[in-house]
């Protein structure tokens, strides 16, 4: 699920592993497995229901929305640029489709698969307006996400007001919190969004193109590369997601409000550095992104089974964030990468 950056002046590809070859201070994807499995061991030892199979499934549910989120956080810092503004549109998304749920214009069935499709649609256009943002009036992603984080979480209340919707068709709940053969189906969306990003990142045009992007931009631009039509399509995509992502965070809560989806940009950059995506473009990796999710949906669970409070969870996710981000940092110096 590794992708690697691509590009050369002159267009052609490198080999596969060429990213990691020139820079073999990166550690892989799955050198996250082993402090992953010592951080399952201490949990266990603490509170050993942390492996009850019902424990277990509610884990994988829950990081089926970081998973997405951090799917197309992965993409978009692949073309090295960021999106703080996924949990607003996660809100934002998440409202619309609870609005479209309970006009009872159609039959349940026909406003389940409605209510997802416009959650999807309003997160595209999200992303949209942050790719033409960034492309077209050149400004930093960073100031233009974080704008739009505000924005549209005030969108969001303009929506839907301090109010919330609540009891939606069971059609449309199984997406949250249904299963299939015992396993959730938020999971099984989750993992089918990650293949998908894999599938994208390593085996088409656009993926090596934004790689290639990432990695070079001056140089994609020199190869013909239209830089601004693939960074506008990894800002749409991770829109896109974090509107699927809000349909399906609605169908867990039976709700929708529009204080839904606050600091999750957080948990999603969190996921995506924590699996070794390079944090200035050129590099990705989807399994890395995977075992991120994995690991910080684990943390999460394990602090909640220790009776830790709410805040101190979030001070263990904003230092996790730092630390990883900090080791990123001091292995690509020793290979002497720079940010930019």
């Amino acid at each position: 699920m590794a992708a690697t950056s691509l590009a050369s002046e002159t267009g052609g590809p490198e080999k596969r592993l060429g990213f990691m070859q020139r820079h073999p201070g990166l550690v892989p994807p799955l050198g996250l497995l082993v402090p992953l499995a010592l951080l399952i061991i201490l949990i266990t030892i603490i509170n050993p229901i942390f492996l009850d199979s019902r424990n277990v499934f509610n884990v994988f549910r829950q990081i089926a929305i970081f998973l997405i989120l951090g799917t197309g956080m992965t993409i978009v810092m692949a073309a090295r640029g960021i999106d703080l503004s996924v949990g607003s549109t996660v809100a934002l998304s998440g409202c619309t489709a609870g609005l479209v749920l309970k006009s009872g214009l159609f039959a349940d069935d026909v406003l389940s698969v409605l209510a997802i499709l416009t959650a999807i649609g309003v997160g595209g256009l999200v992303g949209l307006a942050n790719g033409f943002a960034v492309t077209r009036l050149k400004v930093p992603p960073l100031i233009v996400t974080l704008g739009t984080l505000t924005a549209v979480r005030g969108t969001a209340y303009l929506v839907m007001g301090s109010d919330q919707v609540r009891n939606f068709p069971d059609s449309f709940l199984w997406i949250g919190q249904g299963q299939v053969f015992g396993i959730p189906v938020a999971g099984l969306i989750a993992l089918a969004v990650v293949l998908f990003g894999a599938f994208l990142m390593n085996r088409t045009r656009f993926g090596t193109y934004v790689l290639a992007v990432g990695g070079d931009r001056s140089a994609a631009i020199r190869a013909g590369i239209r830089v601004s039509r693939y960074e506008l399509g990894a800002y749409i995509i991770c829109g896109a997601l974090a509107g699927l992502a809000g349909a399906l965070l609605i169908a867990r809560l039976n709700a929708a409000q529009a204080v839904l989806g606050a600091t999750m940009e957080l948990h999603a950059i969190a996921v995506v550095v924590l699996g070794g995506t390079y944090l200035f473009g050129g590099y990705a990796t989807l399994l890395g992104t995977l075992l991120g999710a994995i690991f910080l949906g684990v943390a999460e669970n394990g602090l909640l089974l220790m009776n830790v409070p709410f805040y101190w969870q979030q001070l263990v996710i904003g230092l996790t964030l730092v630390l990883a981000v900090s080791i990123q940092l001091y292995r690509f110096r020793r290979q002497g990468m720079s940010g930019g």
